[in-house]
C-alpha cells in the first residue's frame, strides 16, 4: 500500500511570530491607547495550539493578541503596528 503526498500549507509545529517580547506596538485603529509594550508571549506546544502576545498600553490596559503570521486572528491583521524606537526614545510621528 502507498500513501499519497504529504499535505501542503503551513507546517502545524512551526509558527510565524510577529511580535517578541519588548516590542513596541501602536494600534491604528485605537490611537487613545497610545504605545503598548510587549510583556509577555505565549506559544502552546500543541499541535495546532495558539500564540498570543500580551501587551500593555501607555492608556494603563493590557490586551492580549494572537501572534501567529499564519492565523487570521493575528493583531498584525487586526491594527497593531510595530513602531521602530531607539532605547530610551519615543518616536514623535505616531
Amino acid at each position: 500500500m502507498t500513501e499519497g503526498p504529504a499535505p501542503s500549507g503551513p507546517d502545524p509545529e512551526r509558527r510565524r511570530i510577529f511580535l517578541r517580547c519588548g516590542d513596541t506596538v501602536k494600534h491604528r485603529d485605537y490611537p487613545e491607547w497610545g504605545l503598548g509594550k510587549v510583556v509577555q508571549i505565549s506559544v502552546s506546544q500543541l499541535p495546532g495550539g495558539a500564540a498570543y502576545a500580551r501587551i500593555q498600553f501607555s492608556d494603563g490596559q493590557e490586551r492580549t493578541f494572537f501572534n501567529d503570521l499564519d492565523d487570521e486572528r493575528c493583531g498584525y491583521y487586526r491594527g497593531l503596528v510595530r513602531t521602530e524606537t531607539q532605547e530610551g526614545r519615543i518616536p514623535f510621528h505616531l
